[in-house]
Formats: structure tokens, C-alpha cells, sequence
């Protein structure tokens, strides 16, 4: 049976270096869901209790992304997919049932087999919309052309007009504690929109206080001797995961030129960026649009139970 421990940043090196020895069989398939990241799993470990095992050669994660819900269970990591799925399979019957959840969109056959249709809840095995990851081609943030990209060049000649004294540096030790008095300054007149940002702030916190703890490099960027925006990522594999952006919204093309200078300045082989999700955000939903993803990388979950489900039709893609 699984044994599952609850993370903390003692663990950060064990996670650390699963990633690295198995970095061939994390990826593998289209996907390049945020959520599996191992930046990502550091960072929000705290925020949703999270928890991991080893079993063979296969890394399991869950998390409590919703109060008062069954545990969530992420699909498995590993070169067994087939075993790691059937060792998470009875595990989560063990315990009386339970959400697997993150399922990559190729994965979602093998679920079902292993799972069978008789542990997995009636219309339970869908994605939804506002939980998709926005995927894009790194070398179109980097240097903006074409019809596609008309409105973000535009804004980035604007601020560079404007702002012609502006310049941008990597997050270090020597600036960290001034980035992180303007992310204090910027959650303080900032008005929450989703749940997720009040879990946001004492993660990227910590990250600012460690960022090589947390495996992440950030950009600032200055004009006139100030602040007006940051952002952190990582890179893994063939892609550049970006979990913070934050810039003065007053300032026009800020965004725009934090995120072609960061991605300039990183990940000189990737060939992909992960903007994640727009957590059904109509402003921000429009805005990843606006930078022309190649596509949507949709997570599935499944509600596991003991009784046995006959209806046939059980995959449903909420748009």
C-alpha cells in the first residue's frame, strides 16, 4: 500500500532528484501540464496540504484542492503507467473512494482500463474550460511578428517609447528583498479575484526569500529607478513554465516586455511556454488569447468510487 507523507522543503532534494533521474518518462506524451512541474508541486505544497509517495519507480502526489472534498490524487508519475495506475487504483478504494485528479488528455484510455468503468462515478471523467493550460511557442514571445502578434508588438513599442530609460534584470540576492516589498505593495491594491489569489501570496513569498530552494529564475523590471513588475519560472525539458506575472497595469506594455525579455534571457533550448490556466477569469482569459496559444493542454478528473457505474458514456469535455 502507498505511503503517503506530507511535503516539506526537507523533501525538496528527494522530489528534486526523482525529476532528474526520471526526467525521460515525466513528459513523455503531447501534454506539458503545469501541475506536474516540479516547481509547481514546491510552490503550492503548502497552500494545498500536499503529500507524496514513492512506490518502485513510480512518484505519486496528492493535494486538498477543495475544503471539505475527497482527496485529490494526481495521475501518477513514472515508466510504469499501467502499474503506478494500479497501485493508486486500490490505494484510493482502501480508503473508501477519492478524485484522481490532472489526467493528461492521452492518459484518459488507461484510466479507464485500469480503473474500470465500475470504480469511476457517473459523468465524472471530464475537463473543464477554465483549468486548461495555455501552451505557446517560446520563440513568439521572444521575438513578436506577424498578423497573430500585431497588438503585442504594438505595446511593446509603446512602453520602450515611453519608458526608454526601462531595463530588466534577473531576480538575485541583491535585489530579492526589493521585489518582494513591491509584490507586498501590489497584493496590498490589488483586489482578490479567485480563490487562488490569497493561496498565491505567502507561496510566492517564500519563493522570493529561495529562489534557488525553489528551483525558479525571475526578471525585474525597472523604470525610473522603480519597480513596476516581475515574474518567476522554470525551466524543464523543452519548456518554460511561468507561475507569477505582475506588473503595473497603468503602464502599458509592461507585461509585454517583461515576458519577452524573460524568455529571452532563459531556457535557451526550450522550445514551449506554459502560461497556465485562466481560472475562468474573463480579462485574463482574453489576454492569454491575445498572445496566440498553439493550443490547450485540458486536465480530466474522476470521481473513484466502490459502487459499480454502468452508464457507457462517462468522457465529457465541458468547453
Amino acid at each position: 500500500m502507498l505511503n503517503f507523507r506530507k511535503i516539506t522543503e526537507l523533501d525538496f532534494i528527494q522530489i528534486d532528484a526523482y525529476y532528474r533521474e526520471y526526467t525521460n518518462w515525466i513528459y513523455t506524451g503531447a501534454h506539458r501540464i503545469c501541475d506536474y512541474a516540479p516547481g509547481t508541486i514546491k510552490m503550492w505544497h503548502q497552500a494545498y496540504d500536499m503529500e507524496y509517495a514513492f512506490e518502485r519507480d513510480n512518484l505519486y502526489f496528492c493535494a486538498a484542492f477543495d475544503d471539505g472534498m475527497p482527496c485529490s490524487y494526481l495521475y501518477p508519475l513514472g515508466p510504469d503507467d499501467k502499474a503506478a495506475l494500479t497501485a493508486l487504483r486500490d490505494y484510493i478504494l482502501e480508503k473508501g473512494g477519492g478524485k484522481l485528479s490532472v489526467i493528461p488528455e492521452e492518459c484518459i484510455g488507461l484510466v479507464e482500463e485500469v480503473f474500470e468503468r465500475e470504480h469511476i462515478v457517473e459523468n465524472s471523467l471530464r475537463a473543464e474550460r477554465d483549468w486548461a493550460d495555455y501552451i505557446y511557442l517560446k520563440k513568439d514571445f521572444e521575438n513578436p511578428t506577424g498578423r497573430k502578434h500585431h497588438r503585442q508588438k504594438n505595446l511593446i513599442n509603446r512602453f520602450v517609447r515611453e519608458n526608454p530609460e526601462y531595463t530588466c534584470e534577473m531576480i538575485c540576492e541583491k535585489n530579492a528583498s526589493q521585489v518582494l516589498a513591491y509584490f507586498q505593495k501590489y497584493a496590498l491594491r490589488s483586489p482578490e479575484t479567485s480563490p487562488v489569489d490569497g493561496l498565491e501570496f505567502p507561496a510566492v513569498c517564500r519563493i522570493l526569500q529561495s529562489p534557488d530552494l525553489y528551483g525558479m529564475q525571475g526578471m525585474v523590471l525597472w523604470t525610473a529607478g522603480e519597480i513596476c513588475g516581475f515574474t518567476i519560472g522554470e525551466v524543464y525539458k523543452d519548456t518554460v513554465y511561468v507561475h507569477v506575472e505582475k506588473a503595473d497595469k497603468e503602464r502599458a506594455g509592461a507585461f509585454q516586455v517583461l515576458s519577452r525579455d524573460f524568455q529571452r534571457s532563459i531556457g535557451k533550448d526550450a522550445l514551449y511556454i506554459n502560461r497556465e490556466e485562466d481560472l475562468g477569469l474573463e480579462g485574463l482569459r482574453q489576454s492569454k488569447l491575445s498572445y496566440g496559444p498553439i493550443r490547450l493542454d485540458y486536465k480530466y478528473t474522476a470521481q473513484v468510487q466502490h459502487a459499480k457505474n454502468t452508464d457507457k458514456s462517462i468522457k465529457t469535455l465541458i468547453l
